[in-house]
């Protein structure tokens, strides 16, 4: 029967820590000597176990990271795109998706915001803090958050209403 090196090399290690050992302690002295010799460290992938096959990803799997990896892309293109951009935006890349979070100081802000990332069109929802329009922005999924755009278009609406209440 023919042993592997490893444990031919182990077997000597315990061996000379049993036989040569200067410590009080010759299983941990053994113990030290395997570890030097990098045979105790484990296996953090249970697929590299000698016999066993790694499976193939799926399709979707691929599809996804790489859909991440353009995320991460895009937004670190959007991040240095958006320097002098109105409204200190924090950008990242989330499960595929490019998120935008703004806090626009007025409509305009907004509005050049929205531009910028070519969604003018999109249709917006409010979950009534925020303002989120979602779209496509370099080619993956994108979703802008204008912080604070349903109060600031609530107060264009009081503005509107009053200067028309005022009109004879």
């Amino acid at each position: 029967m023919t042993a592997s090196p490893n444990v031919l090399r182990a077997a000597r290690a315990i061996a000379a820590a049993v036989v040569h050992g200067t410590s009080d302690d010759p299983a941990l002295e053994a113990a030290q000597q395997l570890d030097e010799l990098g045979l105790l460290a484990p296996s953090t992938d249970p697929f590299s176990t000698p016999g066993r096959n790694r499976p193939a990803p799926s399709p979707a799997a691929v599809a996804a990271l790489d859909q991440c990896r353009r995320a991460k892309d895009v937004a670190d293109t959007t991040r240095a795109q958006a320097e002098g951009m109105p409204g200190k935006p924090d950008v990242s890349a989330v499960g595929g998706e490019v998120r935008i979070v703004v806090h626009p100081e007025s409509l305009a802000d907004w509005k050049q915001w929205m531009h910028a990332l070519g969604v003018g069109d999109a249709r917006a929802d409010s979950t009534g803090a925020s303002m989120v329009v979602r779209g496509s922005h370099g080619g993956v999924r994108a979703r802008l958050v204008g912080v604070g755009v349903p109060a600031l278009y609530g107060e264009r609406l009081d503005y509107l209403g009053r200067r028309t209440a005022a009109r004879p």
